[in-house]
């Protein structure tokens, strides 16, 4: 028996996304992590197919940063059931934005005096890109970890991987309720 399952039985609690370890999301996108696109590296291929079909695009061929984060919502979605919260379904990185306000997100800037970004938390970059981020920031810096992203951190890339980024790139963290 799963602990959602145990409080649901003898609480008569169901526990949502809020009630969960923070943690939950960057685990799902971490155990992720060296996936990769077709050998051509065209945005393509049966491995990242998964993501791009949990959007609202069809086919492949497309950069795909914000699908992975579709599809890691939907996972975390999956194992903590919230009615309120549909998942996202964009194929971009700034359509996130959009999905977040419209579900009840915690939308803040990387300088936000009262919030500051947590593992879990989406993070959606000035330069049309995304992740999920794996580690606080500390001076200035963070860890995420993103789709379509390549060994030089670039946002049309090809693979899962786990990137140091400045908070002075972040145009915006979202996160769940």
């Amino acid at each position: 028996m799963g602990i959602l399952q145990f409080f649901h039985d003898v609480f008569g609690m169901t526990l949502g996304p809020k009630d969960q370890d923070p943690m939950n999301l960057s685990d799902i996108a971490r155990s992720q992590i060296g996936t990769q696109e077709d050998a051509a590296h065209t945005n393509k291929g049966a491995a990242i197919l998964k993501y791009q079909e949990a959007t609202n695009l069809d086919g492949q061929g497309w950069p795909w940063c914000a699908a992975f984060v579709d599809w890691c919502v939907e996972q975390f979605l999956e194992e903590a059931p919230n009615p309120a919260l549909k998942r996202p379904q964009t194929a971009s990185a700034y359509g996130l934005l959009d999905w977040g306000r419209a579900n009840g997100c915690r939308v803040f800037t990387g300088n936000d005096k009262i919030l500051q970004a947590q593992p879990g938390d989406i993070v959606v970059y000035t330069f049309s890109h995304c992740g999920i981020v794996s580690k606080a920031p500390d001076g200035g810096f963070f860890r995420a970890i993103e789709g379509n992203t390549n060994p030089d951190g670039g946002r049309d890339g090809y693979e899962v991987a786990e990137r140091l980024r400045a908070l002075s790139l972040v145009m915006s963290f979202i996160r769940l309720p």
